[in-house]
């Protein structure tokens, strides 16, 4: 298992006093950050929701370490964690190497990102936008932070509902993934998914070059269709750096 390095960052800013009660029932739900002690429950619903193993140092990291955004939503009745989100901001340069793509060149390795580790609800909260509220919640926190400029995730190829509630959160897939994640003696694709905030954006890719050239031979601007292909030229086979790949948890962003 992998080790990942973080920006110190601290989130006790965040408004958790605040309860919710959900709109297609009458649960009420409190929001509070994991606290040392909830190890046990945490990796209950981990082992539930995700089928990947995580080891324990894991657990003990995101219960005391400030450096992650860790939020629990609980039933306020029986106090019980019913959702939660963990995340972590990091330098760009400090994501993997595949993941370092996500961010267009004119941003530098010295560039924050937001790697969402961990995303999910009980079965029984589920369909309520409990996940949605906890999202939201982490945007709200990363929107005060103007050099944080991505937020990205990983998700398996074959998990169309987690997929399909990131796009519609203007998350991106930016990135296959190929035998990423090793399940059950079988390795699987994933994505990664990127959401820009803060006035980031995306690589220029192919799809965009082909997009923007076939535009420029419709509106008959050649000019405009050289500085296309110049650019193009430039982002794609130009410009590089001599990062290596940098190590960090593998970890399974999971909507269930």
């Amino acid at each position: 298992m992998q080790i990942s390095s973080s920006l110190s960052v601290s989130f006790d800013e965040v408004n958790t006093e605040l309860f919710h009660i959900l709109p297609n029932s009458n649960l009420s739900i409190v929001f509070r950050f994991l606290r040392p002690g909830d190890q046990s429950e945490v990796k209950t619903l981990c082992q539930d929701w995700f089928p990947i193993e995580y080891p324990d140092k894991w657990y003990d990291d995101i219960v005391q370490n400030k450096k992650y955004f860790a939020l629990a939503a609980c039933d306020t009745h029986t106090q019980n964690i019913v959702g939660l989100i963990v995340a972590n901001i990091l330098l760009l340069g400090h994501c993997n190497r595949e993941d370092q793509q996500i961010l267009n060149k004119n941003f530098t390795l010295r560039t924050s990102a937001c790697y969402i580790l961990t995303l999910g609800v009980i079965k029984e909260y589920r369909r309520q936008g409990l996940a949605s509220i906890l999202f939201e919640n982490l945007l709200a926190t990363l929107t005060k932070y103007d050099t944080c400029k991505v937020i990205y995730l990983h998700v398996l190829f074959s998990n169309k509902q987690a997929i399909e509630f990131y796009e519609s959160k203007l998350f991106q897939r930016r990135v296959h993934l190929p035998y990423y994640y090793l399940i059950k003696h079988e390795y699987l694709d994933a994505y990664c998914f990127a959401r820009y905030i803060n006035g980031g954006y995306p690589p220029y890719t192919f799809s965009d070059f082909l997009s923007n050239a076939w535009a420029c031979l419709m509106r008959a601007n050649p000019c405009h269709l050289l500085y296309t292909i110049r650019n193009f030229v430039k982002n794609k086979f130009l410009d590089t750096d001599s990062y290596q790949r940098a190590s960090s948890y593998k970890q399974i962003s999971h909507i269930i």
